[in-house]
């Protein structure tokens, strides 16, 4: 399963640096860049791709995920992770 990482465009108050991040999620920076690399939290830029960073909407998806996660939805993702990342 390959997911296609790309790069949003979105208003400049539609980003948080990867601190801010960190911090709405309460997870280490190691975890919310793993959570980019999967796919689960999106990349984003200025309309004129002059600021980067994390997009708002992903990083309150992904808070959302994890207070409504049962038990079972947390082991397919992690399962699903077995997937993506073997040759």
């Amino acid at each position: 399963m390959n997911r296609i990482k790309q790069v949003a465009e979105v208003p400049g108050d539609g980003l948080l640096n990867e601190q801010e991040a960190v911090g709405r999620l309460g997870l280490s920076t190691n975890r919310v860049r793993w959570l980019i690399m999967n796919g689960h939290l999106r990349r984003g830029v200025t309309e004129d791709s002059a600021v980067g960073g994390i997009t708002r909407e992903s990083v309150e998806r992904e808070s959302e995920w994890r207070k409504n996660a049962t038990a079972s939805s947390r082991l397919r993702r992690v399962l699903s992770y077995t997937f993506t990342w073997m040759p």
